[in-house]
């Protein structure tokens, strides 16, 4: 009778545990907050909001790795969202760096203004880094001393005029760079004013466009860092192309973050 009490009495504490995790799991999938430290412990992430200056709510996915880690923020591609990255932060995650995924003004969670009007998308997203570098700079799992930005395409217009602009970006990763995309977004001399900090541009063989504009940008910064692939792709694509460019990001941000 003794016996069957303890075993009766194990089956009901592995229960417990079991309830107390799914309810755990339960709170990360939950309602969007702007902290949380079980995901951080558990390598999850979090779905966050945050408003521009011109009133526009954006939407990003958060994976914290801790206190004041070294932080990237990701910029997708035109006609794409935060999702692209999902694997690339989640393995920077797991390596040690907080990594903010945004959807850029248009697309994704990122439609709407904070009184319920609807947006288009816009090729200049300046007001949307600033605003995600306030939330960054507020939150307890980064570094504020320590942050990058990877940008896709459109992304990475945005990201290198942005940077050049903040000498507080310690370093930016182009992923099929334009030289001036739509005719609104001219890079060439953000890329030399950002002359002097690490940069890693990435292009495709046949993206002829993103080939000639890394030229002009190695011709214009010596120093920067170039990784190209054959018939890879464009943008954030590179990155499922299976040539291992999530190896070079990965190490080229350990080095200079």
């Amino acid at each position: 009778m003794k016996a069957r009490t303890v075993f009766i009495a194990v089956i009901v504490s592995v229960l417990f545990v079991n309830c107390q995790s799914e309810g755990n799991a339960r709170d990360e999938a939950g309602a969007p907050r702007s902290g949380n430290a079980a995901a951080a412990i558990q390598g999850g992430s979090e779905e966050v909001h945050f408003t521009t200056d011109d009133g526009i709510v954006i939407t990003g996915t958060l994976y914290p790795a801790g206190q004041k880690a070294p932080t990237v923020l990701c910029l997708h591609q035109w006609r794409s969202d935060r999702s692209s990255f999902a694997a690339l932060a989640k393995r920077l995650q797991g390596e040690g760096m907080t990594v903010l995924a945004i959807d850029m003004r248009g697309y994704g969670g990122s439609t709407r203004t904070a009184d319920g009007k609807s947006i288009r998308p816009d090729r200049k997203a300046g007001a949307d880094i600033e605003a995600a570098m306030r939330f960054l700079r507020a939150n307890p799992s980064v570094d504020a001393g320590r942050i990058g930005i990877v940008g896709a395409s459109y992304g990475s217009s945005n990201a290198i005029i942005y940077a050049a602009a903040d000498p507080a970006i310690r370093t930016v990763v182009l992923l099929s760079p334009g030289l001036n995309y739509f005719n609104e977004l001219p890079t060439e001399d953000a890329v030399k004013k950002f002359k002097g900090r690490p940069l890693l541009a990435v292009a495709s063989s046949e993206d002829l466009r993103s080939v000639e504009t890394v030229d002009a940008y190695k011709a214009a910064v010596p120093s920067m860092q170039v990784q190209m692939y054959e018939n890879a792709g464009h943008g954030t694509d590179i990155l499922d192309a299976g040539v291992g460019l999530a190896d070079v990001i990965s190490a080229f941000l350990k080095k200079n973050l």
